[in-house]
């Protein structure tokens, strides 16, 4: 599985392996590595490819996705931009779209589809993510425990 990521109000994307989502149950520790100064919180929505596709036109890859949900990724510049720590992306349980037909609402995930498909294949499994706002970005003090709360998600930091 890979996750596409497409940065706030950007045109590019970059993709990232599997293993930066968290995949631990109940709380939510995540352990900053060392040489990490500054962490930035970013909201996203995604949405799950149901149907594996290659240049996907805008207006038929509303069949290539029928799940969404919302999440937190955390990154950092420290390391480079467009980064990907591992366990540093947070998913909220995916809810079903409901309706046949284009998914009112989604037309942004729809060109977000027809441009990543013209570089790379989706496959079934594969993540969509879009980020919401812009970046939160918070100091790393040593030995310190920090947290960070959106919806109802709940991360603890330690560094």
């Amino acid at each position: 599985m890979n996750l596409f990521i497409f940065p706030y109000q950007s045109e590019n994307f970059y993709t990232c392996p599997d293993t930066a989502i968290y995949r631990e149950a109940g709380a939510c520790d995540y352990f900053v590595p060392d040489g990490i100064e500054t962490v930035r919180a970013i909201p996203f929505v995604y949405v799950k490819i149901s149907r594996a596709g290659k240049c996907i036109r805008e207006e038929y890859a509303h069949k290539h996705y029928d799940v969404c949900g919302w999440g937190v990724h955390l990154s950092s510049y420290d390391v480079n931009e467009g980064n990907t720590l591992d366990n540093s992306i947070f998913l909220s349980e995916a809810t079903k779209i409901e309706g046949s037909g284009p998914y009112e609402g989604f037309d942004f995930f729809d060109s977000a589809l027809q441009r990543a498909s013209q570089y790379m294949s989706l496959r079934s499994g594969d993540v969509v993510i879009l980020e919401l706002e812009d970046i939160q970005a918070f100091e790393i003090q040593p030995d310190n425990v920090c947290s960070l709360s959106y919806k109802d998600i709940t991360l603890t930091l330690h560094s």
